[in-house]
């Protein structure tokens, strides 16, 4: 679902970009009064995981394929504010380093799948589990907030395409809530396993304080979610080689202005020597898509690492 250059008209951006990056300056501002030391760490290890599980792209229907879009599992995880600079720091890399998404349309992807996408999550998770503070509860929030975050983040997609005048807004937002209502099940399934995966081991992490809580050690659970990072980086070679939701609907179905997409500036040229997930020069598809992947999770992480490093620093310092 990350737009490229030229499907959003300038105004649309710009209005875009706007409340994003108003968004991470108060994201950036609230983390370092409030973040909690458990969660440093997580911010790492959770921006690299849905960096490589965003690589995965699985079959949906005929044609078309989905991929983890991450933003609820940072909401419900992290909080919010949190979340927000988590994904945006995997949606700048991926836009930055490897062509997944336009520059000038960053602050609208940002928008959509870092800051609605984590506060839809969060907001519903909260609500099942108030509801019913069980593991059910716990588990039907997580699937229902990451369904509902992919679905509300394609309908935004949708609303900006209209306003740009690149698609018919009604025609955009059948098709995209419609693919994307199938894709948000990929998205709350993978959701509810990680979620249900911490409450066993972890569960003061998704807000169960009692004291009568056995938990395993916090670096148990940054090597788990650490190889689960890995391993996806590995499998990145078998995701499905179909267009995503955006594209499918766009191209496929013609309801876009093709023409605007092909025309548009690219502000990388070719995007760089990672573009599409690949090593430039390496033979080797699978060996490319997996040392791609590695450099980026790393990046990733090391970015988010430096983050919460400073905010450490500057906590220590008051």
């Amino acid at each position: 679902m990350h737009i490229p250059e030229g499907m959003l008209s300038l105004p649309v951006t710009a209005v875009a970009g706007l409340v994003s990056f108003t968004t991470i300056a108060y994201a950036v501002s609230w983390v370092r009064r409030h973040l909690d030391e458990r969660r440093v760490v997580l911010m790492a290890v959770l921006g690299a995981l849905i960096f490589a599980l965003q690589m995965l792209n699985f079959p949906i229907q005929a044609g078309t394929s989905g991929h983890f879009a991450g933003g609820a599992l940072a909401g419900i995880l992290l909080g919010p504010w949190p979340a927000v600079l988590v994904m945006t720091t995997v949606l700048g890399v991926q836009a930055f380093l490897f062509a997944d998404g336009g520059l000038i349309a960053l602050g609208a992807n940002i928008l959509n799948l870092g800051i609605l996408a984590p506060l839809v999550g969060y907001g519903v998770h909260r609500l099942a589990v108030t509801l019913a503070a069980t593991r059910t509860g716990h588990l039907v929030g997580a699937f229902l907030g990451a369904w509902l975050s992919v679905l509300l983040a394609a309908l935004a997609v949708a609303g900006e395409l209209g306003l740009s005048g690149t698609a018919h807004l009604q025609l955009a937002a059948l098709a995209m809530g419609g693919t994307h209502a199938l894709i948000g099940i990929g998205e709350g399934l993978v959701t509810a396993a990680l979620i249900g995966y911490l409450l066993a081991v972890r569960p003061d992490l998704v807000g169960e304080t009692s004291p009568h809580i056995k938990r395993s050690s916090l670096r148990g659970v940054t090597l788990t979610l650490s190889t689960l990072a890995l391993l996806a980086t590995s499998l990145s070679f078998l995701a499905s080689a179909a267009p995503d939701g955006l594209e499918w609907v766009y191209f496929e179905q013609g309801i876009g202005d093709a023409q605007a997409v092909a025309q548009a500036p690219q502000l990388l040229g070719d995007g760089g020597p990672l573009a599409d997930y690949r090593v430039a020069g390496l033979e080797n598809e699978a060996l490319g898509s997996a040392l791609a992947g590695l450099m980026g999770l790393t990046i990733v992480g090391g970015l988010l690492t430096a983050v919460a490093w400073r905010r450490r620093k500057s906590t220590a310092a008051i």
